[in-house]
């Protein structure tokens, strides 16, 4: 935090890029295999939130995730998650685009979630998912 150039103070400093997301799995899981032969799986997972507007009226949100898992993550994805279960996903954001195109043009900045992790979460009663 106290180097003398900003890099150094950068490469120095804590940080963290971490999103942990509990939700229920929208559709089955989308695998496949990249261009460079590395095994991906795509999966939908959709969380809830409740929230109270001005007049005290309470709001639903539902939000729909789109979550990437790559190696043996997307593994564990193909073998073991199914639409309808519940699941914790810790991942990080990974950002692409935002870049100029060779007309000029900045091309838009996209998120994506790239999971490390995803546990399957018991359903009430005690029947694991």
């Amino acid at each position: 935090l106290f180097a003398d150039s900003p890099q150094e103070r950068r490469a120095n400093a804590f940080s963290m890029n971490r999103v942990e997301i509990v939700g229920g799995v929208a559709s089955d899981p989308v695998c496949k295999v990249a261009k460079n032969d590395r095994s991906y799986a795509l999966l939908n997972v959709i969380t809830n939130s409740r929230f109270r507007l001005a007049n005290g009226e309470y709001r639903d949100q539902i939000e729909r995730h789109k979550i990437t898992a790559f190696g043996k993550t997307a593994e564990f994805v193909a073998n073991n998650i199914k639409k309808g279960q519940r699941v914790l996903i810790n991942a990080r954001l990974h950002y692409s685009g935002g870049t100029l195109d060779d007309q000029g043009v900045r091309t838009p900045r996209q998120t994506h979630i790239h999971a490390e992790n995803i546990q399957p979460l018991a359903r009430r009663g005690g029947d694991s998912v």
